[in-house]
């Protein structure tokens, strides 16, 4: 099951408790786990989102976590759409140049060591909870007049100290919400920063208007950072262009993939026309890393983008790329005729783009489609679904059978085998 943290902590830090003893990976998952409290920012007495932001510092101060930090070179994404995506091939492409990598995501699909990739791998167990043991007590011993950090801040920090630790040459860090105030948002100098497409998300705490989001999602961008974005709508690109202004630096749009030479011959492992827009996004911020960086392979790659040419290795690191969730095809290894259509769309633009992919995908007409269907309580089912209804009407082979509403707080503890 998914948890719902989405970089909302929805609460303060928490207070410590609970005995010294036992230190297993089960019980630092239990451990963490008292670190979401369920309340709201709107409930009396709770912490602003901005006292919250400020608040990481002490931690960082305390801990001691400042100059590892400053030592990760960080590509840092924002965006509603596609950022995941965008991350995903960001780190694959790196890793197919031989690069070490750490990829911090949110949120996890069945084990929160998936927040934490080195080398496309998720941490093991035992790495897991020698980090997390370590923060834990550093926390209790040094931090005790602020509490534990709510629970998507203790994992940012959490996972900035295991790519320090554990020698990462490059940092991909997925933003959980906005970003202005978003914990990620502590790292004070990332080598570059893109944001992915914009629309209408979280309006409750990032504002009403594609501007006034767009404005939170540009609070990553920083002085003598480089920053790149999708193209985006006016009104987005008007705040991403302010802020831009405000930190004195360029903002450049980034290109499709389907603007390379070769095109039509340039695969992508994510599927669906909208992954090749994250797609060049992620190729420029590689690009980009690479000459800040230095690496060795920068030169030659900068001589394939002189000619329009995506260089090799970008190219198999992109068509690598696998992201769990995202427009994922599975089939059912006791079922021969049953295959799984899985996307984590959420938006109202990301739930027509599923369906799309959908209704491109699906193999015959006759086929038995079922539709299962999830979201949270905060999300408005009517308008998420208009959009895949209106996908499904236009393309008959499409025709849903049966569609099952599963509730945000559905569980299969109370299954039987036979059911």
């Amino acid at each position: 099951r998914m948890a719902r943290d989405d970089g909302d902590d929805r609460g303060d830090g928490f207070s410590f408790g609970g005995s010294r003893g036992a230190r297993s990976y089960d019980d630092a998952i239990a451990r963490l786990a008292t670190t979401i409290s369920g309340k709201k920012r709107a409930d009396p007495g709770a912490m602003s989102w901005e006292a919250q932001f400020a608040q990481l510092d002490a931690y960082v101060a305390r801990l001691g976590l400042r100059a590892g930090m400053d030592g990760l070179r960080v590509i840092h994404v924002a965006g509603t759409k596609g950022k995941g995506s965008t991350c995903a091939f960001v780190e694959r492409v790196l890793r197919e140049h031989g690069v070490r990598t750490g990829l911090f995501t949110s949120p996890h699909l069945l084990d929160a060591r998936e927040r934490f990739r080195i080398d496309g791998e998720p941490i093991d167990e035992a790495t897991f909870a020698r980090h997390f043991w370590w923060m834990y007590d550093e926390l209790e011993a040094k931090c005790g007049d602020l509490g534990i950090p709510a629970y998507f801040r203790f994992l940012t920090l959490l996972g900035l100290r295991i790519f320090s630790e554990e020698g990462a040459e490059a940092c991909v860090l997925e933003v959980g919400l906005g970003g202005r105030l978003d914990a990620t948002n502590v790292v004070r100098a990332p080598v570059v920063c893109g944001i992915t497409s914009l629309g209408m998300d979280h309006v409750d705490i990032l504002g009403d208007t594609i501007g006034k989001i767009a404005t939170e999602k540009a609070g990553i961008m920083k002085p003598n950072v480089p920053a790149f974005t999708a193209p985006q709508p006016p009104e987005a690109m008007a705040s991403l262009k302010r802020r831009a202004e405000e930190v004195a630096i360029p903002l450049n749009v980034s290109k499709s993939i389907d603007e390379y030479e070769d095109a039509e011959n340039i695969e992508i492992g994510l599927a669906g026309p909208h992954q090749r827009i994250n797609a060049g996004l992620a190729v420029t911020l590689c690009r980009n890393w690479a000459n800040a960086t230095g690496a060795p392979w920068a030169a030659d790659a900068e001589a394939a983008f002189a000619k329009n040419i995506l260089p090799p290795l970008f190219r198999v690191g992109l068509a690598r790329t696998v992201w769990p969730g995202r427009s994922q095809v599975m089939s059912d290894p006791d079922y021969e005729n049953l295959t799984f259509y899985l996307d984590g769309a959420h938006t109202i633009e990301s739930m027509r783009h599923s369906a799309e992919w959908f209704a491109s995908t699906s193999r015959a007409a006759n086929e038995h489609n079922i539709m299962l269907f999830n979201c949270m309580d905060d999300r408005k089912a009517g308008d998420l679904l208009e959009p895949v209804a209106e996908v499904f009407a236009a393309n008959p082979q499409c025709a849903i059978e049966t569609a099952i509403f599963s509730p945000p707080d559905s569980s299969t503890a109370g299954l039987s085998p036979s059911a």
